[in-house]
């Protein structure tokens, strides 16, 4: 249709819709009486076919841009941002059909598993499942660290909530394989300036951003930074120990802890180590916790009139941290011991004294000599160095090796003790030893954050020298947390290394399908970093 045939239709639109009266009008008029003067409009405007095509034109234009706004923004504009968190941290972006506008990958593991998979225009659930099975295949999802977090940032609640729960549902069913079970987190996110600046400053999701800050919430020992490093599996265990509440957060399925000794076996090394027997415990406890850098089990416990606190290494099962000390709130357990017989105790030779008034010391002939005398009876104490020495041998360190050591006779606990503390290869240790007997009566051993090992001239040091756990013990821990035998492992690397400050193994092996790399504290045997990928 040409532009003279569209000025022509709207023409006759618009006279068929407001026809012309005037004429008419004015035939009215005449017959009325009086003159009538016919008033001329000089400024009469009338609509042109082109104006009126103009116009018709604007509409259909106003029109047309509304309705391809709203087509923009159904496809093109992010109505919900998907974070998918387990060491590996990845965003995914979709519009309000639910398909995916952007895949972000936020850490190298996550670019691992992206790979050079492309999303945009795929549904949101073909991507998430393309992303988990990458994330199975390239171990990062295991029975040893089975846990996901799912993180909804949408305007809408409902939407949102809505959303999660499907998502944490249909991930759930994925992640129950033959092998495992998973563990899903799942929330909504309520971002505010603060968080999105977290997030931004450490290079995390606003999801993991969010988990964090409500665990530290609910326990203040931990920090932000603190946390950051940690996987979405250490993150779960802690919340279950700890039994944090995080209102926000739902959980399906229990966070694996098969990467640790376990419970158990930490309550055997606190007990064999405190020489305590299990059925003689009371007011148990046990909690997975991250201290020093490292998960460990915290165990404190109470055995006839001691109590005890310790620190296990959840990988290694090192004692990190020892105490023991007088449980002031102990009762010793009633006895009946029957009454001592006439003439065989000291309460017949009371009685006897109060009947005849006579002299004591006669009557009691086990009387120490200088209370016979009237004189109060010495005590006596053992000395500094032997006091020194039960500190060290209980310790099992030699006195060469000792550094900063202290040492005072105080009263503690209404007895006087030696109050003793020295750092020997890494460790600060802490001791009560009892003065008169030599018993200890407290101990405590924890890591000398100020601890500088000392420089090997490139040597690897065996077992103990130089305070080092030596390579085939940090080999030993590499291989028990990847789950793998000796006898699998081929391609084996290790050296001794500075990183951070700290001295640290770094060992790298191949076992079955897989590639394996580790750094090992080379002081503390603990675990700093892992990666496994697909070989």
């Amino acid at each position: 249709m040409t532009n003279r045939d569209t000025e022509s239709k709207i023409k006759r639109a618009f006279s068929n819709t407001v026809p012309d009266i005037r004429d008419s009008i004015l035939s009215d008029c005449k017959t009325q009486e009086g003159a009538v003067i016919v008033m001329t409009d000089t400024n009469r405007k009338t609509f042109s076919p082109r104006r009126l095509a103009g116009i018709a034109a604007a509409f259909v234009l106003l029109i047309g841009g509304m309705t391809g706004f709203q087509i923009y923004r159904a496809n093109y504009s992010v109505a919900s941002t998907v974070s998918l968190d387990v060491n590996p941290s990845i965003e995914i972006q979709v519009n309000k059909k639910e398909q995916v506008l952007m895949v972000n990958p936020r850490n190298e593991d996550a670019e691992v598993v992206v790979g050079d998979m492309d999303f945009k225009g795929s549904s949101l659930d073909v991507t998430i499942n393309a992303l988990i099975g990458s994330m199975l295949r390239n171990g990062y999802l295991n029975e040893l660290a089975n846990s996901i977090l799912i993180s909804v940032d949408n305007q809408d609640p409902a939407k949102s909530a809505e959303l999660q729960e499907r998502l944490a549902n249909e991930i759930n069913a994925v992640l129950q394989t033959g092998t495992f079970n998973g563990a899903v987190l799942s929330q909504s996110i309520s971002a505010d300036s603060n968080l999105r600046a977290l997030a931004e400053d450490y290079g995390i999701t606003l999801g993991k951003a969010q988990l964090i800050q409500q665990i530290i919430e609910q326990n203040a020992f931990y920090s932000f930074a603190d946390l950051v490093p940690l996987s979405i599996n250490e993150l779960n265990l802690l919340t279950e120990s700890g039994r944090l509440n995080l209102a926000n957060v739902n959980s399906l399925g229990t966070a694996s802890d098969k990467a640790y000794i376990g419970e158990e076996k930490a309550k055997e090394i606190a007990l064999s180590h405190a020489g305590a027997a299990a059925d003689k415990l009371t007011q148990y406890e046990i909690e997975l916790d991250y201290e020093h850098g490292a998960m460990v089990y915290e165990v404190e416990f109470k055995s006839e009139g001691f109590e005890y606190d310790y620190e296990i290494d959840a990988v290694t099962g090192s004692i990190l941290k020892s105490q023991k000390e007088t449980d002031d709130d102990y009762i010793p357990p009633q006895t009946d011991a029957p009454k001592p017989e006439a003439g065989n105790g000291s309460s017949q030779t009371n009685q006897t004294n109060t009947q005849t008034g006579g002299d004591s010391s006669q009557a009691n002939p086990n009387q120490s000599q200088a209370s016979q005398e009237g004189t109060k009876p010495k005590t006596s104490y053992i000395d500094e160095d032997q006091a020194k020495s039960a500190a060290l041998s209980h310790a099992g360190v030699s006195a060469n090796a000792v550094t900063e050591y202290e040492s005072e006779l105080d009263r503690e606990h209404g007895i006087m003790v030696y109050e003793i503390d020295f750092k020997c290869e890494g460790f600060e240790y802490e001791y009560e030893i009892d003065a008169s007997t030599g018993a200890v009566l407290k101990n405590q051993k924890e890591q000398d954050d100020d601890y500088i090992p000392p420089q090997t001239g490139g040597q690897q040091p065996s077992g103990g020298n130089g305070g080092y756990i030596g390579e085939a013990r940090a080999k030993e821990i590499a291989f028990s947390h990847a789950g793998v035998s000796a006898n699998t492992v081929h391609e084996y690397e290790a050296k001794l290394d500075e990183d951070d400050g700290i001295m640290i193994y770094e060992i790298e092996f191949k076992a079955g399908n897989y590639e394996y790399e580790y750094e090992i504290d080379a002081a503390s045997g603990s675990v700093l970093k892992y990666a496994w990928d697909e070989d």
